[in-house]
């Protein structure tokens, strides 16, 4: 669809006034419709990309940067004294143009123009300079011409292109821009093997020596894959371009063509992502020459792929149309962000037909799932939105980016070398960033943004409390894509830290877990609890890809990332036997619900409707030994009598604590070898958590009792403070019960039996 053919600021210039009523057949949302577009995303490879300009098209019909302009109900004309100071230039338009209010104002200084407007409006007056804006007459007489030519019938689609930087410190950012609605470039260095040494080398998930360009290519297929999971098996398409085709002999170029793409055939001929891949056309291609014939190629099989994405030809409302064009004027005239206010607005005087404030979000999330804006219908961020995604991005590099890009900028080598060491930046330094000339338009926006970016998990505010439980205001955010220091603490090796733990493993149902979904995930835990201190020191135990959270003051809970699977692991200061089952079984339906939500925000659709898909993880348990754990499914414990006994260690596990990650029913009785059996868990003090649950069991009197029992007296009972609400009295006296006279699990058991007042099982749950 032209722009060119809305366009009609410069055409007042020349156009006479129409005396008679145009009449158009618009005034419902789907009288016609148009084809929505394909995208194309290029992901690097190599040092040398194809160079494509973000604005480039497919077809010479396609003029996404021509001038649209706001609607008003009359012409408006400002006319300028001779005393101020003229503009020369010769097209008759200033290409500087304001936007007062709604309206789009374009500057003409050209004399024969000039001298035509003063005719046509009646102007006496000596000038050198009129601004001129649009009117509804003359757009809905262009819109008529569009009607007749019948453009919106035809196949004609805009295409929009991003190109990755490919630094891994970008990775978190990826979901911003991956959709199954695009076509995907990964563009490889043909000069070299699949198995050379990259001479330029990025972090890569599992790979600390040497990386090659098989491995980046692995590891990009199996990201975009994983990101971009939609309902169409097949879907997205990935194209496999080689370059640097200038820097092999002539008579080797074919041989070298079919020997690489021969290897990417066999690595992935038996595994589903092979159903994605794009390569039976082999181009290789020399990126320096734009006249090499398989240049046009790859614009044919752009073409070609297009035409074959489910989204193609599916139908949008042409009412669309005009805030389309509103938002590429707005981002011509860099103008990257609006408030929902602006864009009510701009609506209100759409001379068509406004969107309705439904219309409105179901427009609005459209265009975010094709890339075109962002727009987040979340409380604090539905305010606001990103025309030009690249703003998000460009506020995140001037923060967060690679220490390459920060070199001679004192203050950001700073940030970045704290973020190194310890994943954190202040928010006192990212104010100090964003008010320097460079970035002050990040600063007028600065609490959107970073709401934004704590939102997407980017930045996290982390959980920290005193010793009465109390939040204390954080001043820095985590950055957990930034952490690159390893765990050396000594901590995993601990004392009895295989009788302390129990853990599980989140298998991924993909090949690989993407970075930035590990990164995501680690900054889910750091948003709900605190990281915990250990050492001398008192270090913080935030690592690359894992760390060490704190549940209550006796209970941890280590984190750890790796390629294929998620391990936790929860680790209690004295027995494992502590650790209550209800609380295991809710971290494990908090954590699982966390990975399902984090791996459905990279399934982008255009409706409120989540994408229908298969898990993303499947639950494990594991062993308790920190080095290669052994693994047994869940379904598999059913077939365990008390003790397991995994294979690689020989370590026993009682079935009873492997099983607390599970939520049970609600039972009087427990399983063979539940704590209450257990000899080693009678002879422990129990946890405030404990006592909370015991206390909820026993009316008033029925405290009194247990207490006077477990051997406090009458009158440490009725001193007690009184509380409106019983269920805290209860606890408090059971409390000091324990604090006063040490009292075990055994003896708690004993005063139950002994009174008769309720089920000493209550405490295994």
């Amino acid at each position: 669809f032209s722009l060119e053919e809305i366009t009609v600021s410069r055409s007042l210039l020349k156009e006479k006034k129409i005396s008679k009523s145009v009449k158009l057949d618009d005034s419902t949302p789907s009288s016609q419709d148009v084809p929505v577009a394909a995208l194309t995303k290029s992901i690097p490879g190599s040092k040398r990309n194809l160079q494509r300009n973000p604005n480039d098209t497919l077809s010479s019909n396609i003029r996404e940067n021509e001038n649209t302009d706001s609607m008003n109900d009359r012409d408006r004309v400002e006319a300028l004294t001779n005393k101020e100071k003229p503009i020369d230039n010769s097209g008759g338009c200033r290409p500087k143009s304001g936007f007062i209010g709604e309206m789009h104002i374009e500057t003409v200084t050209k004399p024969g123009a000039i001298r035509r407007l003063k005719n046509f409006f009646g102007v006496n007056k000596k000038v050198k300079e009129i601004k001129v804006s649009i009117t509804k007459e003359k757009f809905l007489e262009k819109s008529s011409k569009v009607g007749k030519k019948q453009l919106h019938n035809k196949k004609i689609a805009p295409i929009i292109i991003w190109d990755f930087g490919g630094q891994d410190v970008f990775y978190s950012t990826h979901q911003t821009f991956l959709t199954y609605r695009a076509i995907y470039m990964i563009v490889l260095d043909g000069s070299r093997t699949l198995d050379d040494p990259c001479p330029s080398e990025q972090y890569l998930p599992g790979k600390s020596e040497h990386k090659t360009a098989r491995d980046y290519l692995l590891f990009w297929i199996n990201t975009i894959v994983t990101y971009c999971k939609g309902s169409i098996q097949g879907f997205p398409k990935i194209m496999v371009v080689l370059t640097h085709k200038d820097q092999v002999k002539a008579h080797d170029v074919e041989e070298r063509r079919q020997e690489i793409f021969a290897e990417i055939n066999e690595m992935f001929k038996h595994t589903p992502l092979m159903q994605h891949l794009v390569i039976e056309d082999k181009i290789f291609v020399n990126a320096k020459d734009k006249n090499d014939t398989e240049m046009e190629k790859i614009k044919e099989v752009i073409i070609s792929e297009s035409e074959r994405q489910p989204t193609w030809g599916e139908l949008l409302p042409k009412c669309f149309i005009p805030l389309e064009l509103e938002f590429a004027s707005l981002t011509r005239r860099n103008i990257p962000l609006i408030t929902l206010e602006h864009l009510k607005k701009v609506n209100a005087l759409q001379p068509i037909r406004p969107l309705s404030e439904d219309e409105l979000k179901v427009f609005l999330k459209f265009q975010h799932s094709i890339g075109k804006l962002l727009y987040f219908d979340q409380l604090k961020l539905n305010d606001r939105i990103i025309l030009s995604p690249t703003l998000l991005i460009d506020a995140f590099k001037s923060i967060v980016t690679d220490k390459r890009f920060c070199k001679g900028d004192r203050k950001r080598e700073e940030i970045w070398d704290a973020m190194g060491m310890r994943g954190v930046v202040s928010k006192e330094a990212i104010q100090e960033v964003w008010k320097r000339k460079k970035y002050i338009k990040f600063y007028k926006d600065k609490d959107y943004l970073l709401n934004v970016m704590t939102h997407l998990d980017i930045l996290v505010e982390p959980k920290r409390y005193d010793s009465n439980r109390t939040r204390i205001p954080a001043d820095f955010y985590y950055v957990a894509s930034m952490v690159r220091g390893n765990d050396d603490s000594g901590y995993l090796h601990s004392t009895t830290f295989t009788q302390r733990n129990i853990a599980i493993a989140f298998q991924s149902t993909s090949l690989m877990i993407p970075p930035a979904l590990s990164f995501r995930f680690i900054s889910y835990c750091l948003s709900v609890w605190a990281v915990k201190t250990y050492g001398e020191a008192n270090d913080d135990m935030l690592f690359h890809r894992s760390g060490v959270f704190t549940i209550d003051p006796s209970l941890d809970m280590y984190i750890l990332c790796e390629d294929d699977k998620i391990t936790v692991r929860l680790v209690h200061a004295r027995t494992n036997a502590l650790i209550m089952r209800d609380l295991a079984s809710s971290i494990n339906e908090c954590l699982t619900s966390a990975l399902e939500k984090i791996s459905q925000l990279y399934i982008r659709t255009s409706s409120d409707q989540s994408q229908t898909n298969d898990e993303s993880f499947v639950t494990r348990v594991c062993c308790s030994s920190p080095d290669k754990p052994c693994i047994i499914p869940f379904e598999n414990l059913s077939h365990v009598g008390k003790i397991w006994k995994c294979s690689t260690h020989g370590i026993e596990h009682n079935i009873h604590m492997i099983k607390s990650w599970i939520s049970g029913k609600d039972e009087d009785r427990c399983e063979p070898g539940c704590p209450v059996t257990n000899e080693e868990f009678l002879r422990e003090l129990p946890s405030d958590r404990h006592l909370r649950r015991l206390s909820l069991m026993f009316s008033f009197n029925e405290v009194r009792e247990l207490a006077i029992h477990l051997g406090s007296s009458v009158t440490d009972v009725d001193n007690t403070l009184h509380t409106s609400d019983p269920k805290i009295w209860n606890f408090e006296v059971i409390r000091q019960c324990r604090d006063s006279h040490a009292v075990t699990f055994k003896e708690i058991k004993d005063a139950i039996e002994a009174t008769g007042r309720g089920n000493i099982h209550k405490l295994c749950k």
